[in-house]
């Protein structure tokens, strides 16, 4: 676990490095052809759709840390897996919401070869907590579906 603590921790630091030292349109290349810090500002969502969308996406953002937080304090049997997934979801939904609400646009900076479109930390963070929480979801209904399974079986055989 300390290693993605560590990652985590550099990206971070290069999230603000970007806002405070390098201006919009900027690129720096990290590895040739494939991956360039480039500071961006974003009025949209992921891949620049609904831009201008202000208002939208801030009461969004509010709505998923409202059910984050109801989640976290009404679900008594989070998995590490959950709480990880409800933490990264609610940092990165918190992130873009603060740069929402100084700004009303995003920044982005992370520009990869395989796509024209930007993101950042906080819409990386939103993106694995969410895949953790569906692989959580996941494998709670196949544990049901177990257990389902194993009631109807044992319980109908008569012998």
């Amino acid at each position: 676990m300390r290693r993605w603590t560590i990652l985590w921790l550099a990206l971070v630091i290069v999230a603000i490095w970007v806002a405070r030292t390098m201006v919009v349109g900027q690129s720096i290349t990290v590895i040739p052809h494939v991956l360039w810090i480039t500071y961006i500002l974003n009025s949209g969502a992921a891949f620049s759709l609904l831009p201008h969308s202000t208002f939208l996406f801030v009461g969004v953002a509010f709505l998923l840390l409202g059910a984050v937080g109801y989640a976290a304090w009404k679900v008594k049997d989070l998995s590490p897996r959950a709480i990880w997934g409800l933490g990264l979801l609610a940092g990165g939904s918190a992130g873009n919401l603060w740069d929402r609400l100084i700004s009303g646009r995003v920044i982005d900076y992370i520009h990869v070869r395989f796509s024209a479109v930007f993101f950042n930390l906080a819409d990386s963070a939103i993106v694995v907590g969410i895949l953790l929480l569906v692989w959580e979801y996941g494998r709670r209904q196949g544990r049901e579906d177990d257990a389902n399974t194993s009631r109807n079986s044992g319980g109908s055989a008569k012998g």
